[in-house]
């Protein structure tokens, strides 16, 4: 995703913000419209309805209560949304990106059907319904360059509109010689603390986690004890830590209990509970590299012990 300033206008059409919403970069010809399953007879007399291009399906896995989106490409935006609404349960709302100049062919749709159902799979932020990614359409170097040019205002707008699809929880940071040569703030390029790796350890226990502007990340590969205190099983975190296995998200395996991916708190107790497996203070638990706890680096704490006592 784009790093530099950008002006993003945001439109009402009948002035609920809970109803259809356009959003577009000011300088762009890429649109998105965010519509809302209740209102898509309203979107269906809207003449971008007829164009063509990608869409996303966004809503829940009714049974995990997670994440759930479906890519898709046309040639219509009505006529497919309608078979959706006749034969797919999952989703609450669309949202459909196009060309404000109809610019955008069926290639040129494929093609971003592609790319983004495979930057949706690494970045695993949405359980996808599309299953495999399949193999990649043809396409002329030039279209390919505009179709990557389409595709970087699509992420932008989607995670605009409150849908990161494409973002991974934990993004790669820049390079100090990049960050030195870019024209953001050096507070920017030098203190960022996303990059800024935090560890809870303990005997059978390695954490790693990242603090981020979405919250506590703790990463995949993460494990702790699978054996838990007495007192912890009667705690509401043991409950939570059940629903996480049953989700695939931790995985037993032996004495050990798995993050098998990358995974969003939002504080940093939940998780270092789950691989501690008692009750916990993460505030105190999360220490970097040189032993400060987590809640000293961000001022919440003196980095005394004096906060022993536990904390959501």
């Amino acid at each position: 995703m784009s790093d530099h300033p950008q002006t993003i206008q945001i439109f009402l059409p009948s002035g609920d913000p809970q109803g259809i919403r356009t959003a577009a970069i000011t300088t762009r010809i890429v649109q998105a419209i965010e519509v809302p399953r209740v209102r898509l007879e309203a979107f269906l007399r809207m003449p971008e309805a007829g164009f063509v291009g990608v869409y996303v399906l966004f809503g829940e896995n009714e049974e995990s209560g997670a994440a759930k989106a479906y890519i898709g490409q046309t040639g219509n935006f009505g006529v497919r949304l309608k078979q959706h609404n006749e034969k797919k349960d999952f989703w609450n709302r669309a949202v459909v990106a196009l060309s404000l100049t109809q610019s955008l062919t069926v290639t040129h749709a494929h093609y971003l059907e592609w790319l983004a159902i495979s930057r949706a799979t690494d970045a695993q932020r949405f359980e996808l319904e599309n299953g495999t990614v399949g193999s990649k359409p043809h396409a002329p170097p030039a279209m390919e360059a505009e179709c990557r040019e389409v595709f970087e205002t699509l992420d932008i707008l989607l995670t605009t509109l409150g849908y990161p699809l494409f973002d991974p929880l934990v993004r790669r940071r820049p390079s100090v010689s990049s960050a030195l040569q870019s024209d953001r703030p050096a507070e920017s390029a030098g203190a960022d603390k996303e990059g800024q790796e935090l560890y809870c350890r303990a005997s059978g226990v390695e954490g790693r986690a990242r603090y981020t502007e979405e919250g506590f990340v703790v990463l995949g590969g993460s494990y702790g004890r699978a054996e838990v205190s007495d007192a912890f099983l009667r705690d509401n975190y043991f409950q939570k830590r059940h629903a996480l296995i049953d989700q695939g998200i931790l995985k037993l395996e032996g004495s050990r209990i798995v993050f098998m991916r990358d995974t969003l708190f939002k504080s940093p107790s939940a998780p270092a509970a789950y691989l501690l497996g008692r009750s916990a203070n993460g505030w105190t638990e999360w220490k970097d590299g040189t032993g400060q706890s987590f809640g000293a680096l961000i001022g919440r704490y003196d980095n005394t012990d004096k906060e022993a006592g536990l904390y959501p």
